[in-house]
């Protein structure tokens, strides 16, 4: 016999050496075999030797087992679907819960800045008035930076215009532009002084 061309080992008749006959068939096959006439629990001819050979076990009763069966795996499957969505609507309350939390945070942090189409910097939308000391004082440190950056933007272009730095039509001084200074920003401890006091 060529090498690699005989039957595999559960092919192979072991013969039955002194075993029955059932156990010699049981050797014969592979690992996990299972006969084909063979009925497990869970298949659907099924049926056990208790039940089998009841005495008593009449059509009528066969009947009846049958729909105590059914109703129960109906129950079971009306039990599973409302465990289901007991599961779903507390899932859906706990992510509301959360979403509302997070919204309530988000508000807290967004205290003092612009909500409901309001300005940010603390005044009114109509009046244009601060309600605030702590926004009158930003709104002015504000003015003061945007006057200063004007006016040195102004005197940089001037400059840059008449770089003889006379007139050269008159030859008299050019004008000067007289750039405000840059205002110091009020410290953060100073303007909540002043905003407890108002």
């Amino acid at each position: 016999m060529i090498f690699g061309s005989e039957p595999p080992l559960y092919l192979k008749p072991v013969g039955r050496r002194g075993l029955r006959r059932h156990e010699a068939d049981v050797l014969q096959h592979y690992p996990g075999y299972v006969h084909p006439v063979v009925q497990f629990p869970e298949s659907e001819g099924y049926i056990s030797e208790h039940h089998r050979l009841h005495p008593f076990l009449t059509p009528a009763e066969e009947l009846r087992h049958e729909r105590e069966v059914q109703v129960e795996r109906r129950q079971g499957v009306v039990a599973a679907r409302r465990k289901l969505c007991c599961e779903r609507e507390a899932n859906l309350r706990q992510r509301r819960e959360e979403e509302f939390q997070r919204e309530q945070r988000h508000k807290e942090q967004m205290a003092g800045l612009s909500i409901r189409n309001e300005p940010g910097d603390g005044r009114d939308t109509v009046t244009q008035h601060c309600r605030t000391v702590d926004a009158l004082r930003h709104w002015e440190y504000r003015s003061a930076a945007e006057k200063h950056k004007y006016f040195l933007r102004q005197r940089r272009l001037f400059e840059k215009n008449h770089s003889h730095g006379y007139n050269i039509i008159t030859g008299g001084d050019l004008p000067s532009i007289v750039v405000p200074p840059m205002p110091p920003r009020a410290p953060a401890a100073e303007t909540a002084q002043i905003q407890d006091e108002a």
